[in-house]
C-alpha cells in the first residue's frame, strides 16, 4: 500500500505548468469534454491530447504562417534534434531525413509532427518544452494546412 502511494506521488510532483487549461484541477487527468476522449484522459508534458482539429472559426492559423511562427517553434523545439546541419549521434535519436529546419520536409511529415507534439506530446523528449498553448498553436497551423 505504501508502495502505490508513493507512486502515486511521484507522479504528481512537477507535472504540467501553468498554461494547462483543465479547470484548474489536477493536470495528472482531463474531462472528457476537453479533450472529446474518454472520461480520463492522461496527460504527457502536463498537456491534454488535441484529437480533435484545432482552428480558428474560419478554419485559418490566426495569422501564423511558416516564416512568422512555425519556423521560430521548430527552430526553439525541434531543430536541437532534427536538423539538416546534423548527424550521427548529435541527431539524439532522430531519424536522418527528418529534418525540421527545412518547410519542404515539414510539410511531409504534418501528421507526424501534429501526433507528436500535440497529440501523444512526448515531443520533445528533453527540455526546453513548449508550453500547452504553444502545443496548441503549432496544431492550429498545422490543421489550418500549414500556410
Amino acid at each position: 500500500m505504501r508502495a502505490i502511494f508513493l507512486a502515486a506521488a511521484l507522479l504528481a510532483v512537477g507535472c504540467g505548468d501553468d498554461t494547462t487549461t483543465n479547470g484548474g484541477g489536477s493536470d495528472m487527468a482531463v474531462p472528457a469534454d476537453m479533450t472529446g476522449g474518454g472520461d480520463m484522459t492522461l496527460l504527457n508534458h502536463g498537456c491534454a491530447p488535441l484529437t480533435n482539429p484545432v482552428t480558428t472559426p474560419d478554419g485559418g492559423a490566426g495569422g501564423d504562417t511558416w516564416a512568422n511562427y512555425a519556423q521560430g517553434f521548430f527552430g526553439m523545439y525541434c531543430t536541437r534534434c532534427h536538423s539538416s546541419t546534423l548527424t550521427g549521434g548529435d541527431r539524439n535519436g532522430a531519424p536522418d531525413g527528418y529534418d525540421w529546419d527545412d518547410q519542404a520536409t515539414v510539410n511531409a511529415h504534418l501528421a507526424e509532427i501534429r501526433d507528436a507534439v500535440g497529440v501523444s506530446n512526448f515531443m520533445p523528449f528533453t527540455p526546453p518544452d513548449p508550453t500547452c498553448d504553444e502545443r496548441r498553436r503549432i496544431v492550429r497551423w498545422i490543421d489550418a494546412d500549414a500556410p
